[in-house]
């Protein structure tokens, strides 16, 4: 079976949780949960399509996914989360980094006629910490 490499870790739990005794598993279906609810903006960031065109965001908190940053200008990242950790060029891509102290946000900006729009993102935690998607874009956009 050949999967996405993104794909691997949700579907060996799945796997996983198939394979275990019948009855109730609360603890393991919560990390499940958690572990889904993460990768579903990798998922999106996988759609060939190009990226829906999304209003910019005013900073009123964070987006409550990394999919609501998908087609934002550089702008209304900005106004969500701030200023990033670091930015580079990648032909003619340009990818941004978000470092907070329990997670990391990647997000890459891709021309879109003249205004570079989000085309893919990706939140991740750092350390021992377990941390959701949701809790990295509190996060970061808490500063």
């Amino acid at each position: 079976m050949t999967a996405l490499p993104g794909l691997r870790a949700p579907l060996l739990l799945l796997l996983l949780a198939g394979c275990a005794p019948p009855g109730p598993d609360r603890a393991a279906s919560e990390a499940l949960q958690q572990v889904l609810e993460s990768h579903r903006a990798n998922l999106a960031g996988l759609d060939t399509a190009p990226p829906p065109r999304a209003a910019p965001a005013a900073r009123r908190g964070a987006p409550s996914g990394v999919a609501a940053l998908l087609g934002q200008t550089r702008e209304g990242v900005v106004a969500a989360l701030g200023q990033p950790t670091r930015r580079r060029p990648e032909g003619e891509a340009e990818i941004w980094l978000y470092q907070g102290t329990h997670c990391a946000l990647d997000v890459v900006l891709y021309r879109e006629s003249s205004t570079p729009r989000v085309a893919w993102a990706a939140a991740r935690a750092s350390g021992t910490e377990t941390r959701t998607e949701a809790g990295c874009l509190s996060e970061l956009a808490s500063g």
